[in-house]
């Protein structure tokens, strides 16, 4: 068994749906998984294997789509100090000045 602090190599994309033991899907939200947008409106998640043994234990069916590799966010999808600095003042700048009109 893995150590909590070692991070997986691979987490997968899954869908959640009604098992025998459990038939309502709102109580994955209180299971804390990364949620996935799906234009169909199922449950899509992104899990490791340990949040898949969660789901099966908490009485739902899980069905793994496709393995989707742990690796570091590429450089250019993470925005520096200074433009997330000036971007925010702008922002607060807008409402101030909608505020004091």
């Amino acid at each position: 068994m893995s150590e909590p602090s070692e991070r997986p190599a691979v987490r997968f994309d899954a869908t959640v749906h009604p098992g025998a033991a459990n038939r309502d899907l709102r109580g994955v939200a209180d299971l804390d998984l990364d949620r996935i947008p799906d234009p169909e409106g199922v449950v899509r998640v992104l899990v490791t294997a340990d949040d898949c043994r969660r789901l099966l234990e908490s009485g739902y069916e899980v069905h793994l789509h496709a393995p989707v590799p742990v690796r570091p966010l590429p450089g250019e999808l993470v925005e520096q100090d200074d433009a997330v600095r000036a971007w925010l003042e702008e922002r607060l700048q807008g409402i101030q000045r909608a505020g004091g009109a």
